[in-house]
């Protein structure tokens, strides 16, 4: 396995590829796991997506340092984005188990301009509320210091021990059993000391700005129960469920086919990948409700792959152009482009993404993803999930994804703008799918109008399919938390006709 990192704190990972250039899924695992969690579903993923399977420090092939600093929220999520900024890619869809599922969750809200969409499997690390922290924190710091003065060998005896589980299918019982033992004492009590706890973010649930998936095993009876809490704290037309009824805690290897089916089916519906044209996938439903948490069973979820219960045996689009900027104020333009003519990424730098210097944007064709607008973007905005639109008499916006590799902007190095990109041509019929981009400011929400005059609010991307020849113009406008309002507008081209004017 390839590692990656500054030497002391490399990281290791595995890129499986997929031969048309599938964007790419994130997998991270839970505590004391490995990439092995996810071993049964990579066939089933590899045939959608570009998989890039990470490893915790201190697991895994990982390394892992004496130091608990290393293991900090902030330096596990500086990590996965400067690898995913090594392996080119810009933005990406993440999902984590347990453990990984917290930290895809902070890293989302620290660094939504990378994320695509979000998805979390039973994570109570990432679930849990200040009394669970309260609660869990001198949990974890005596494990932690047992492991440093016995070792990893007293831990075989509980939960965590994936060899004692009864709902594993052979193969990764057995991968899951050799890479636990292989844990170093310094990175299993550095994780329980830095992350296990200190990665939970539970007062910024609300600020959730990109797509989220909360997948459930419904015998997981630690995290079940608190699934519908969780799932409320966060804008309800961000926030799905799909709910396992057969799996517990390790939901994704007990239910393989059907998490399969569910992330995939995600991807779509955030248009992250194209739907196919007879889609037969599992609903994805928002949630509310308004449950307590409550006690140290939500901590046993946040590690066990056991659980509670547990008696019981796409083709890629090319970029779309970026159009110019129509503001109330004076702001720089936001797509910088590299020689070749294609958008230029910002540089992770200590955790902070730093953008290039402004440039003359460079056109592309085809269509890309719908995006979503963020609070306080470094980069580019992210995709969000295609709202169905009410009724009218004129065309209507269609569900018709694409796929997108990564995103196509960069954001100037200071000050707020708002860009709305898509194809500058089209065919009559076709799909057209624009994004809305933004930053430089505490970003509330960002509304789309379509062509029609109808407006998409909370939506920073939206499809729309042209019945006729004719120049369609699409808005988006950004609201932001000091009162700016910026406006971008982007005029598409169908079946020849000019758009005289431009855009503005």
């Amino acid at each position: 396995m390839p590692l990656f990192g500054a030497p002391g704190e490399r990281i290791g990972y595995e890129l499986y590829s997929h031969p048309d250039g599938a964007p790419p899924l994130v997998l991270i695992h839970g505590f004391t796991a490995s990439k092995a969690s996810f071993e049964v579903n990579l066939a089933g993923l590899r045939e959608h997506f570009t998989v890039v399977s990470v490893e915790l420090l201190g697991h895994g092939d990982s390394e892992a340092p004496e130091d608990p600093v290393f293991y900090r929220p902030e330096r596990a999520v500086r990590r996965i984005l400067q690898l995913l900024e090594h392996l080119g890619y810009g933005r990406a869809l993440f999902c984590g188990h347990s453990l990984g599922g917290a930290l895809a969750l902070r890293l989302a809200l620290e660094a939504p301009e990378w994320v695509a969409g979000l998805i979390v499997i039973n994570s109570s690390s990432a679930a849990g509320d200040p009394q669970w922290r309260d609660a869990a924190r001198p949990s974890m710091s005596e494990m932690a210091a047992r492991v440093r003065a016995e070792g990893t060998g007293f831990m075989k005896k509980t939960r965590l021990y994936p060899a004692h589980s009864r709902r594993l299918d052979p193969l990764s019982r057995e991968l899951l059993t050799r890479d636990f033992d292989r844990l170093a004492p310094a990175g299993v009590a550095g994780t329980a000391d830095s992350l296990v706890v200190d990665v939970n973010a539970w007062e910024r649930h609300p600020t959730l700005s990109v797509p989220f998936l909360l997948i459930v095993g419904e015998r997981d009876a630690d995290f079940a129960p608190n699934a519908d809490a969780f799932l409320s704290r966060f804008p309800p037309d961000l926030a799905r469920v799909i709910r396992l009824p057969e799996a517990g805690h390790a939901a994704n290897i007990e239910q393989p086919r059907q998490f399969e089916e569910a992330v995939t089916g995600f991807a779509r519906e955030i248009a992250y990948l194209r739907a196919p044209a007879a889609q037969g996938s599992m609903v994805l439903t928002a949630l509310g409700g308004a449950l307590v948490f409550g006690g140290l069973g939500l901590l046993a979820a946040a590690l066990f792959f056991t659980g509670g219960n547990d008696s019981d045996g796409g083709t890629i689009a090319a970029a779309p152009e970026t159009t110019r900027i129509a503001t109330q104020s004076p702001v720089a333009q936001v797509a910088g482009t590299s020689a070749s003519g294609q958008p230029t990424r910002p540089s992770v730098v200590g955790g902070t993404a730093v953008a290039p210097s402004p440039a003359a944007t460079t056109p592309n064709a085809s269509p890309s993803a719908a995006a979503t607008a963020t609070p306080a973007p470094t980069r580019a905005a992210t995709v969000a999930p295609t709202q169905s639109a009410p009724a009218t008499a004129a065309p209507q916006p269609t569900a018709t994804p694409t796929d997108v590799p990564s995103p196509t902007a960069v954001p100037t190095a200071s000050g707020p703008f708002a860009a709305l990109s898509g194809p500058s041509t089209a065919a009559v019929g076709e799909a057209i799918t624009v994004y809305a981009q933004s930053g430089g400011g505490n970003v509330l929400r960002t509304d789309i109008k379509l062509p029609t005059g109808q407006a998409l609010t909370h939506q920073a991307g939206a499809s729309y399919t042209s019945t006729a020849p004719g120049c369609y113009i699409f808005s988006a406008t950004v609201y932001f938390a000091d009162g700016k309002t910026l406006t971008a507008t982007h005029a598409v081209s169908v079946g020849g006709v000019l758009c005289s004017g431009g855009q503005g």
